[in-house]
């Protein structure tokens, strides 16, 4: 609890904060707190968590349609409930040519706007379910939920547990908390900032972002975990990324949860599957040595080998590797031979 606030740093709390410092923005001195994403089931517990704060929320849904290049402002209109829409233009970073009109909308379940531009009426039909939202038009699209809860108790916080927005870190709370916190934080970064990849055999989740620091972090704390994770510079970027049935079982057990709909679904159906349950790289006598330990009891291959889901052939060549070392036992004078670990073997 942080008295002074009254705000508590439960798993709710920091799944909030890490939204808001990746996906988020606020402001003290614009009074200003808003968080946009495409995705209506990761909003839909943004706002579950909000309300237990007892702050209040409004919502709105932003939207954006793509315009032929080069169209000004004053050449076309929105009409909605048969009123004009304010709207604005926005520019590409990248093409000053491509632009597309923005407009925010007050949140209903049901829109028809009709865009005229050139004597031309088009329109655009949004619907608002709890799992999405389903845009009908000729127009490319593209619509954000919209949360704003701006409040003086929640923006000092912010400002005095997170520190600078735009120079993101992870604060020293969260690198010294117990693992449900840490991995609703870090379930946040994926939900907002993350993919997940699965093609072939390849199974990878990555983050991207400029903010190195603030990755790098994640890299160290990952590891404290025995989460084995790859971080490196990609181009102008830098990249996390973790691969593996054993690091992504770690993060499962470990309590990793996705609220983001299609990201969600593609966690849960990568993690099914799975035909061989792959070890991360070079953590091989960790892994079988901690299985002995569970076993707790002399073990031949074969049997081990159906308690890991494995191979007989590839715990066969493990435990081989194991014995040679002297991290484990084995009893030769038992066909088959006996695996097991004693305190000694293990250095």
């Amino acid at each position: 609890m942080i008295a002074k606030y009254n705000f508590e740093l439960n798993e709710d709390m920091i799944y909030l904060v890490e939204t808001l410092k990746v996906e988020g923005y606020w402001s003290r001195k614009s009074f200003t707190l808003t968080l946009q994403n495409k995705d209506i089931p990761l909003l839909n517990n943004i706002e579950r968590i909000v309300k237990n704060l007892k702050l209040k929320i409004n919502k709105r849904l932003l939207l954006k349609i793509r315009l032929e290049d080069n169209t000004k402002k004053e050449n076309i209109k929105l009409i909605y409930d048969n009123k004009e829409l304010s709207f604005h233009i926005e520019k590409s970073p990248f093409d000053n040519k491509r632009v597309k009109a923005v407009t925010s909308l007050p949140f209903k379940k049901y829109y028809k706007i009709r865009l005229i531009q050139d004597k031309k009426e088009i329109p655009i039909i949004i619907k608002v379910n709890k799992n999405g939202i389903i845009i009908k038009s000729n127009l490319d699209c593209w619509i954000y939920g919209d949360l704003r809860f701006p409040k003086k108790e929640i923006l000092d916080f912010l400002d005095s547990y997170c520190g600078n927005k735009k120079d993101f870190h992870l604060e020293e709370f969260l690198l010294n908390s117990d693992e449900k916190l840490v991995i609703s934080a870090f379930s946040a970064l994926i939900d907002c900032e993350g993919s997940i990849n699965w093609y072939g055999l390849k199974r990878i989740i990555r983050i991207r972002m400029k903010n190195k620091d603030y990755l790098q972090q994640w890299h160290e704390l990952l590891k404290r975990y025995n989460i084995y994770n790859k971080f490196r510079k990609n181009k102008n970027e830098w990249e996390l990324n973790i691969a593996g049935w054993q690091d992504f079982n770690k993060l499962n057990e470990l309590g990793f949860r996705l609220y983001h709909s299609k990201k969600s679904k593609k966690w849960k159906e990568m993690l099914k599957g799975f035909k061989r349950n792959q070890i991360s790289r070079n953590s091989y006598k960790e892994f079988y040595i901690n299985k002995l330990k569970e076993v707790n009891k002399k073990i031949t291959s074969e049997e081990l080998s159906r308690y890991i889901k494995k191979s007989k052939r590839v715990v066969n060549h493990y435990l081989l590797k194991l014995e040679k070392e002297n991290l484990i036992n084995c009893d030769r004078n038992h066909w088959p031979y006996l695996y097991f670990i004693t305190t000694s073997s293990v250095r």
